[in-house]
């Protein structure tokens, strides 16, 4: 477990977001945020019970994971050797369809997915952190900033993406200003998924999919 920065535990309820990793072995980047968009916690956990031993500590709530948290209709698990099959005659799950139609690329939920074990993570992951009260949201953190900062959002994987991201985030949470020149493009995002969670608590959100399949929690625009 590598981190950044351990902050002051709270016990009131608050917003985490996760930048889901397929692996336990490669760390998620993983940043929390207080009731007033404090930082009290950011950094870089393996194992999930990693993460839900820091959900528990920190008395987090409301958690935002970038990951898909269900399987599209029709599906029992995403192995190609199963029989199941999904009901929906387009491919992955109806708010990645959506996502697409709104001009938004993301990964589709199916058989053929290069990130089938980030999903099964993420499902499973779900259930845990439910189980100890949390509630869990699933969140696309380029998408949430789409709806935050517009379309011409340059690569995060390059410097001028990363400082723009930084630059921006700095500016939806001041608090983390102080600490943003050691954030990567990861630690940006789970910022960007604890922040739409906060709006998610605030009325602030609306749900892109259909909820009895699992749906994508977005920023209202405003």
């Amino acid at each position: 477990m590598r981190l950044i920065n351990n902050l002051r535990p709270q016990k009131e309820g608050g917003f985490l977001g996760i930048d889901l990793t397929s692996a336990e072995a490669r760390p998620s980047a993983c940043l929390g945020l207080d009731r007033d968009l404090h930082l009290i916690y950011s950094g870089f956990l393996n194992g999930d019970s990693d993460i839900l031993k820091v959900a528990g500590e920190h008395g987090f709530k409301l958690v935002a994971i970038d990951a898909p948290l269900s399987l599209p209709k029709g599906l029992c698990c995403l192995e190609e050797s199963c029989p199941c099959q999904p009901r929906a005659e387009g491919k992955g799950r109806s708010c990645e369809r959506e996502l697409a139609r709104q001009g938004i690329p993301c990964y589709f939920t199916t058989k053929k997915s290069i990130i089938k074990a980030m999903v099964y993570r993420g499902i499973r992951l779900k259930a845990e952190l439910e189980a100890m009260g949390c509630e869990v949201i699933e969140v696309y953190p380029y998408a949430s900033k789409v709806r935050l900062l517009g379309k011409n959002i340059p690569a995060k994987s390059k410097p001028a993406g990363l400082a723009f991201l930084k630059q921006h985030i700095g500016l939806l949470l001041p608090s983390i200003a102080p600490y943003l020149d050691g954030f990567d493009h990861d630690l940006c995002d789970a910022a960007i998924a604890a922040y739409t969670a906060f709006l998610h608590h605030h009325g602030k959100t609306e749900l892109c999919g259909e909820t009895e399949e699992g749906a994508i929690c977005l920023p209202l625009v405003s």
